[in-house]
């Protein structure tokens, strides 16, 4: 009698243990597909069905290199302890660059519609085979006609031109009612201030400009990816066909101080007192 009674208390607690764990199973697929399908609050990006053209030749901005440099970090610059974690965290490119592109708009073809956004590509290239891939974009729009809303929703538009898989990064410039005289000079393109804590990655970094022994030749290429047009809340995506392997700018840079450089921004008597890789503006 004694025996069943600690055959039947076992099974029991055996029955409480698997009743707890399946709850905590369950809990657990709760906490993910909630994570998963969290969205944050506001309001939702009105993603209209967009129509599909290819791109013509004409341009809605003129695209020059303005700078680019290509070299090794200070000693000061190649690794920094993380305050909060206390990590070392260190450069993702032992050669890293940086690039900064002019861009002009072309106001009889920005008037055509409410907005525009050109999708460029930007490849840094080595002559030793290593190259640095970049995605850029650059805008305007009426600001009288054109709203929160509509920015939001064109914008949205942006990465479905981009391929993912080769483009290591992208970023863009913005600006409304871009007057004929005026130019605006885009944010850093490069690999500079990109850092891991993981140092095996940047031995085995395949962007890494040097990784195939340092370059001889540094090269820049600027290609147009496409456009996305908007006129009255319609959505047209222009796929570039005609200039795929047609640059629309380029530079070769020169050998400076152990590095590369392509300078169009700053007087030359400047350069060895400033950072090159964070050129003033």
């Amino acid at each position: 009698m004694e025996k069943n009674t600690k055959v039947r208390k076992k099974t029991h607690l055996l029955l409480i243990f698997a009743v707890i764990v399946v709850l905590m199973i369950s809990s657990l697929f709760v906490t993910i597909y909630a994570s998963i399908n969290f969205k944050p609050p506001g309001k939702p990006i009105n993603r209209v069905t967009p129509s599909i053209e290819s791109a013509g030749p004409e341009s809605y901005f003129q695209v020059k290199v303005a700078y680019a440099y290509v070299g090794s970090l200070p000693p000061d610059k190649v690794s920094y302890v993380d305050p909060i974690t206390n990590v070392t965290m260190v450069h993702a490119s032992e050669y890293p660059s940086a690039v900064f592109l002019d861009f002009t708009a072309v106001p009889s073809m920005t008037s055509s519609c409410d907005a525009v956004i050109a999708v460029y590509g930007v490849k840094i290239v080595a002559d030793t085979g290593p190259t640095e891939y970049y995605g850029w974009s650059v805008g305007t729009a009426n600001y009288s006609t054109f709203t929160q809303d509509d920015f939001d929703t064109l914008t949205s538009y942006r990465c479905d031109i981009i391929q993912h898989s080769t483009y290591r990064s992208r970023g863009g410039t913005f600006s409304y009612n871009w007057t004929a005289d005026r130019s605006i000079l885009s944010h850093t393109i490069g690999s500079v201030g990109m850092y891991t804590m993981n140092s095996t990655l940047v031995q085995q970094n395949s962007f890494d400009l040097s990784s195939a022994g340092k370059p001889n030749a540094i090269s820049i290429e600027v290609y147009r990816i496409g456009y996305i047009t908007m006129t009255k809340g319609s959505v047209t995506i222009h796929e570039d066909t005609e200039t795929d392997n047609k640059p629309v700018a380029y530079a070769q840079l020169s050998n400076y101080e152990g590095g590369f450089i392509y300078n169009n921004l700053i007087p030359t008597e400047q350069l060895s007192q400033i950072d090159l890789f964070h050129p003033s503006r």
